[in-house]
């Protein structure tokens, strides 16, 4: 008996070859054939254009996947960075300046976080920024603008490049260590400051806000922050509402003691920036400026 091909049926040809219809498209095509238990079968039922098509569809799936695994996983580094709730939507687009000195500031903001590199931030300048008798000029904004901006830009690593916090979260984190017993398995004071030394960027916003019944606690937290940073060659990005005569005085000068500044004031690079203005807060819900 004669068999009579099917429209979907493979004919053998001289060389190796088969004519195949396509199974998605209806388009004839040529393909390679192979013989499977004595029965002669196309390597492809699928045309080359439709190969194609299928192939380039599978890519965009995968980028598509691995997107959202990389927005899911910087999204808890956000979290897990400290960034507060007020600020997780802040980004540097959201900055609106009002003055050329705060254009200059956001553009520099802009700057050190596209410039901050991408493997651990080693040798990579600190960067300050202070205001002195005006609060609500945007500081912490334009610092968590940075956190944002380094962690949209890190690859690789399973945990957040940045540490957001406050002078005042800091040492009360600190603080909470020096009660638990040693058989305790809540986090000890060596175990803040390898978090805090270690982590590619930390931020510090709010430098002297409030006062410190012990100035010497103030002393010895920051020179371990600021030493165990410069030994390991690591930036911070730090916020004040004091010139920076009063950083100096509040990190130790008022005590002699002036090695935590010297320090810091090298990784800035000998530099702080200004934000000057009024107080957007204020001007928001139609209040006049203040000057503390």
């Amino acid at each position: 008996m004669t068999h009579q091909p099917k429209q979907n049926d493979a004919l053998k040809t001289a060389d190796n070859m088969v004519d195949v219809v396509c199974q998605d498209c209806g388009r004839e095509f040529r393909s390679y054939r192979m013989t499977l238990l004595g029965v002669d079968k196309p390597i492809s039922h699928c045309c080359p254009v439709c190969r194609e098509k299928k192939r380039r569809e599978a890519e965009e799936r995968e980028r598509e996947r691995l997107k959202a695994e990389i927005a899911q996983r910087k999204n808890g580094w956000r979290i897990e960075s400290g960034i507060p709730m007020r600020f997780r939507i802040s980004r540097f687009e959201t900055f609106k300046p009002k003055t050329n000195n705060q254009k200059t500031i956001l553009e520099l903001c802009k700057d050190y976080a596209d410039g901050f590199p991408l493997s651990k931030g080693a040798s990579y300048k600190s960067l300050g920024l202070f205001s002195v008798g005006v609060w609500g000029l945007g500081k912490s904004h334009l610092a968590c603008s940075i956190a944002h901006r380094v962690i949209d830009r890190w690859v690789g690593g399973t945990r957040s490049p940045v540490i957001y916090t406050t002078e005042p979260k800091m040492f009360a984190r600190i603080r909470a260590t020096f009660n638990k017993s040693y058989d305790s398995i809540a986090e000890t004071e060596e175990m803040v400051y390898a978090h805090l030394i270690n982590v590619p960027l930390l931020i510090v916003d709010d430098i002297g806000k409030e006062e410190v019944a012990d100035p010497r606690f103030v002393q010895r937290v920051w020179f371990s922050l600021v030493n165990g940073r410069y030994d390991n060659m690591l930036p911070m990005v730090i916020t004040a509402n004091l010139d920076p005569d009063g950083i100096e005085q509040h990190l130790g000068g008022n005590r002699g003691n002036e090695a935590t500044f010297d320090r810091l004031y090298e990784m800035l690079g000998g530099e702080f920036w200004e934000l000057q203005g009024e107080s957007y807060r204020r001007l928001k819900n139609g209040m006049p400026d203040k000057q503390a």
